[in-house]
């Protein structure tokens, strides 16, 4: 398991600067990482998290992360958006409302426990959901804000005799979760038929951090860049997949 952290954070960084001792910082990576486990993974279900509204006209969506998520951390996950109401359906200046949520497990850490003689238990899942009320600015610039509950658990347990040895002090094994309430807030652009940019901040009350997010989705897809000014890895290149009904 420990060799399965050091390259998922080799595969962001080896790109940027081969001049960087790697070995010495993956071992502070993982320092942190150990610290506050829940913490770590917690980030990358964010980047699988649908928080953008659904396209005008729309009523259902449904979305996968695939990168950072699915390659090469593992995670089988799925969200899904409903709308309540189309904008000025009931009444002009009524907004959009959508409902957002979504489940992940990162079943690569079952299978690695599994195989492994060292693990006894891995287990990282976690669900979140929410809703998006959306506004028109301009026919083609769109305000939204909303909420999201978000949680992870994760646990983790070593055999008897196999804990790892981390700068001198022995991890036996932890079982923690990380938990937050945000608040959203965004603006979305129609650039061209069914392509938009989004720029996004979250606030979380419980632990005080903000994040942020830039991105582009067509109809298929979503690029975008997480940013997580707390975290081990403050930037999250993502790809998403989603389908809207």
């Amino acid at each position: 398991m420990k060799k399965i952290y050091l390259t998922a954070f080799l595969m962001f960084f080896r790109s940027l600067s081969f001049a960087i001792d790697w070995e010495a910082k993956g071992m502070e990576m993982v320092g942190e990482i150990m610290s506050n486990p829940a913490a770590f993974f917690y980030d990358f279900q964010q980047d699988l998290e649908a928080t953008s509204p659904l396209p005008p006209g729309k009523t259902f969506g449904i979305q996968t992360g695939l990168f950072p998520t699915s390659i090469p951390m593992g995670y089988a996950n799925g969200s899904a958006k409903f709308c309540l109401h189309k904008e000025g359906r009931w009444a002009p200046g009524v907004p959009q409302l959508d409902l957002i949520g979504g489940y992940q497990n990162m079943v690569l850490a079952q299978v690695a426990a599994n195989q492994s003689d060292d693990i006894t238990d891995a287990k990282f899942n976690g669900h979140y959901y929410g809703f998006l009320v959306t506004s028109s600015v301009t026919p083609k610039i769109r305000t939204f804000y909303g909420y999201k509950h978000s949680r992870l658990n994760a646990k983790l347990g070593f055999a008897e005799g196999k804990e790892p040895d981390l700068l001198g002090v022995k991890i036996n094994s932890f079982d923690s979760g990380f938990e937050d309430d945000f608040i959203i807030l965004g603006v979305e652009t129609l650039k061209k038929t069914n392509k938009y940019w989004s720029m996004q901040l979250n606030y979380g009350f419980n632990e005080n951090v903000i994040t942020g997010k830039i991105s582009w989705y067509g109809k298929w897809f979503e690029l975008g860049l997480n940013i997580y000014p707390e975290g081990v890895l403050v930037f999250h290149p993502v790809w998403n997949f989603h389908v809207n009904f």
